[in-house]
């Protein structure tokens, strides 16, 4: 027996850019007007929902919030980011602060870091309106920087230069980096190792209110350990625990910042307390005479000065049913 639609509403944003062709795209949005046909008729009732293609960065949370006012003060809304992390950070940003609202993410980009936190691999799982429409949400944390949230990481410094070096491999040669291995998509922004200037780039820190001031090559404050295709950079990290977890490399000489950034994206980072600094946080100041490269969850900033802070329980996030949520430890629906 086809049990009724819960009364909710729901939005769908979809990210064009995340998808082999117009075709593929239109196939999903395809799959979730047929989904909700064979269920009204079945239930005998009307959903209401709407599918939103986005056209530009950050158009997702105008998109949302005209939805959610749309309906009456406090109606439940359920919104899905279609596509990769960077329509995620849309959405996060989109859905903070509405009461009753909760995201989900249905995985169709290259990376797809955040939904690995469940520890399941399985993309069809996340991609399955049948497994969402009706799953429970759970309450995460997120990073709280300028005036935007990310779910995952703030990177600063030497990473966040390779992380756009890398972005722009990728809008130029699009079809290729599906297909091509993590390794050879570092190797490939390597080179950016050899900008000495930014990797003993010296930054005054405050972890907490302890000076952490010095040359670094990588300042990473995570939420949650995943980060690229298949990497755990920060084990320790749980995106439900109310900490940021802050990790920076020291300056270092070129032969062993290879070696550092081998040990880095391994997670080693705890077997060479000599290469990195640890600690887990509420709150981090980052300043530098020279602008900062900051990279929130993929998306690309500029500054002198930041703060990142942890936001706990600030959003609820949509857990399928059948997922086995692993690394949000001691989170209670």
């Amino acid at each position: 027996m086809t049990m009724p639609l819960p009364s909710k509403r729901y939005f769908f944003v979809v990210n064009p850019v995340c998808f082999h062709s117009s075709r593929e795209m239109d196939n999903v949005i395809e799959g979730i007007h047929r989904y909700f046909r064979e269920q009204d008729a079945a239930a005998q009732t009307s959903s209401e929902y709407a599918v939103h293609i986005s056209r530009f960065p950050r158009d997702a949370i105008g998109a949302i919030r005209r939805f959610a006012g749309a309906a009456s003060p406090g109606a439940p809304l359920r919104v899905f980011a279609v596509g990769g992390d960077g329509i995620l950070f849309d959405c996060l940003n989109g859905v903070v602060g509405l009461p009753n609202a909760e995201l989900g993410t249905m995985p169709y980009g290259t990376e797809d870091s955040f939904y690995r936190v469940f520890g399941q691999k399985d993309k069809k799982l996340f991609r399955s309106l049948e497994a969402q429409i009706n799953a429970p949400s759970i309450p995460m944390d997120a990073l709280y920087c300028g005036s935007n949230y990310a779910l995952s990481y703030c990177l600063v410094g030497l990473e966040s230069l390779t992380n756009i070096s890398s972005m722009v491999l990728k809008s130029r040669h699009g079809f290729l980096w599906r297909y091509m291995p993590d390794f050879l998509v570092r190797l490939a922004s390597a080179s950016i190792i050899a900008r000495r200037a930014l990797a003993k780039q010296n930054y005054r820190i405050w972890v907490d209110g302890e000076d952490w001031g010095g040359s670094r090559a990588i300042i990473n404050i995570a939420n949650t350990p995943m980060y690229s295709r298949d990497k755990t950079i920060i084990p320790e990290a749980a995106p439900s625990d109310g900490w940021l977890d802050v990790l920076c490399s020291g300056d270092t000489d070129i032969l062993n910042t290879f070696k550092m950034v081998s040990y880095y994206v391994h997670g080693k980072h705890a077997e060479h307390p000599d290469l990195f600094s640890y600690q887990r946080a509420k709150k981090v100041f980052v300043i530098s005479d020279s602008p900062l490269m900051l990279d929130l969850d993929g998306e690309v900033f500029y500054d002198k000065y930041i703060t990142v802070e942890i936001r706990p329980g600030v959003v609820r996030i949509v857990t399928p049913t059948g997922v086995t949520n692993e690394v949000a430890s001691g989170v209670q629906p």
